[in-house]
């Protein structure tokens, strides 16, 4: 079992870091992906695979104020 966000996702052990964003629809270009408490730069998702008891952090940022 997965940890994202604190939540546990059976579905995401197996898959690289870019196909488990994609299939979330989470916003690439604008997140930050911690995985077992490290950083995962974009570059590296293709190739980081999801391993089961793994914990997964994804931080979006989002534009505001004036």
């Amino acid at each position: 079992m997965v940890t994202v966000n604190g939540e546990p996702l059976a579905e995401a052990a197996g898959k690289n870091l870019l196909t488990f964003l994609q299939q979330r629809e989470a916003p690439i270009d604008n997140i930050v992906v911690e995985l077992n408490g490290t950083i995962i730069h974009r570059p590296e998702y293709e190739q980081t695979l999801i391993k089961p008891n793994d914990k997964l952090e994804l931080i979006s940022f989002v534009g505001g104020g004036r």
